[in-house]
């Protein structure tokens, strides 16, 4: 069987911004809490890696909901089983690009899909302070 070398890709910049827009506190135990403690952000990125949100979230341990691969498995099941939220939530609501041919700016919109509207409804009642 023939070996073959695999070189490393040197890592390239990825930047993201961020807004809180929101945050939430759950009387439920993520297992390690007696209550969990989540936001929904606002992201704008800069760049466009593979996973860059997911892995620039993770890093700074505020993993996505519902992403299997950077995620975490207790706040998974936590909104599965208190919220129904089956889905990543994470959603692109917005973009806007140069046309390839005019260069006029394109920007497109559209709405959250059902669960994820759904989910951040059933948050609204354990709404905190952004302060805090």
């Amino acid at each position: 069987m023939a070996e073959e070398k695999v070189e490393k890709k040197a890592a390239k910049e990825a930047l993201t911004h961020f807004q809180r827009l929101a945050t939430y506190e759950l009387p439920y135990s993520d297992g390690r809490f007696d209550s969990s403690r989540y936001s929904v952000i606002k992201l704008r990125p800069k760049t466009g890696r593979k996973h860059q949100i997911r892995r620039h979230l993770k890093h700074i341990s505020h993993p996505i909901i519902g992403d299997v691969k950077y995620g975490k498995g207790e706040h998974n099941r936590l909104f599965k089983d208190h919220l129904s939220s089956h889905r990543l939530l994470l959603a692109a609501t917005k973009i806007s690009f140069p046309h390839p041919v005019t260069d006029k700016v394109l920007s497109l919109e559209c709405p959250l899909e059902g669960n994820f509207q759904d989910t951040l409804l059933a948050l609204k009642e354990f709404e905190t302070n952004l302060e805090n």
